[in-house]
């Protein structure tokens, strides 16, 4: 089997998107099977191999091929992205002629191919879903018209494809009830544990890290306001992820009450360099999502993962999304609950005994939602949908 990823951002955007579509691509690999990582370009030239090792922190493997391809409109229109599903298309046939190919996609534009690709008996087509589309009821704000197409998209392609992947159990379920004779698998994005680490030398670092886009719904207001009690107790808050926008704003709050040394924001970097920090100094990791429809039930919160990765406890909002990654290694606390936060952080910082049975409960659960297994159970679950 062969296995193809879709994803019509370009090579080295920032945040996680892209990041998670080259792990995931990069996983099959490593589990044997020849994967092609079908994107935008990107704006710049590069050494593919170079930027694997430098920018997301990965090492080249002989079975991963990643097709950068010009986002650029064609001559009767489209969008560039378009440009990106037509190359995609034409290496998923070419290489359906040589062997079996699995086709994997989060981009609900391509769906529409996708379905008429799994036509083929050569081809077996799979969406990762990452929100919920297909039923809008939920939703707060009146829909765009953007939410209504994609919600057509869904309903008119998801039957024909050969299966779904769900990111959460909650999201499955969802999907179940609207698609019931649709195949689906529900598994959280992967871990990549790293060796090594030093706990106690972890602990002593006393930094509380924030990972991520740094929306008020994503836990990063929350603990802006903890920051400054955190610095009267000689704990440094880091937050890494956001818009040079976001970045300043926090650096802008942390000047106005004198506590520069103590608050640091950094905007999107390349996964390694967010990796590399995270290893040297990050003690806790912080996953405090709002308790809102999406956050509870449809996200897979990346920033734990990255926690879980380096062997750093987190603290979360006892939700299921969060649960479901964390396990039992997560240390939950009620959403918006500052005082407690404060307490838990202080409690695992100063008790090296505490600080170093969370640590170990972090690392057991790293090895159980490993990429590499999150890919051998992509592969079981294509080979029989």
């Amino acid at each position: 089997m062969t296995i193809v990823w879709v994803n019509k951002r370009d090579w080295k955007h920032p945040g996680p998107i892209v990041n998670m579509s080259v792990h995931n691509a990069h996983s099959f690999a490593a589990a044997g099977l020849p994967s092609h990582l079908c994107l935008g370009a990107g704006s710049t030239e590069s050494d593919i191999s170079s930027d694997l090792q430098d920018f997301y922190g990965l090492q080249p493997l002989p079975h991963f091929h990643v097709h950068r391809i010009p986002r650029v409109k064609g001559r009767l229109g489209g969008s560039a992205s378009s440009a990106v599903y037509r190359q995609a298309v034409q290496t998923i046939r070419e290489l359906a002629r040589h062997d079996d190919v699995a086709v994997f996609t989060r981009e609900c534009g391509f769906l529409a191919r996708l379905a008429w690709l799994c036509r083929s008996p050569r081809i077996r087509g799979f969406y990762e879903l990452h929100d919920l589309w297909a039923d809008l009821s939920w939703r707060d704000q009146r829909p765009k018209l953007r939410d209504h197409r994609e919600k057509w998209l869904e309903r008119l392609f998801l039957p024909h494809l050969s299966g779904l992947v769900c990111i959460t159990h909650e999201m499955e379920k969802r999907y179940r009830q609207l698609f019931p004779r649709q195949a689906t698998i529900a598994l959280p994005l992967g871990t990549k544990p790293h060796l090594g680490v030093e706990v106690e030398a972890r602990r002593q670092a006393r930094t509380v890290f924030y990972v991520g886009h740094m929306h008020g719904p994503k836990g990063a207001d929350f603990l802006l306001k903890a920051a400054s009690t955190l610095a009267a107790h000689q704990v440094r808050t880091e937050f890494w992820g956001g818009y040079d926008k976001d970045a300043r704003h926090i650096q802008q709050a942390a000047a106005s009450q004198g506590l520069s040394d103590w608050i640091h924001a950094v905007p999107f970097r390349p996964p390694a360099e967010l990796h590399a920090a995270l290893a040297q100094r990050a003690s806790l990791g912080v996953v405090m999502l709002a308790d809102t429809y999406y956050n509870r039930y449809l996200t897979c919160p990346v920033k734990a993962l990255d926690y879980l990765s380096h062997g750093i406890p987190a603290l979360g909002t006892d939700i299921p999304s969060v649960r479901e990654v964390l396990d039992d290694a997560g240390i939950y606390l009620p959403e918006g609950d500052l005082d407690t936060f404060v307490s838990r952080t202080l409690q695992l910082l100063d008790d090296p005994a505490a600080y170093a049975a969370a640590a170990a409960r972090t690392q057991a659960r790293a090895e159980e939602i490993t990429w590499l297994q999150r890919a051998q159970a992509l592969i079981g679950f294509a080979a029989n949908a």
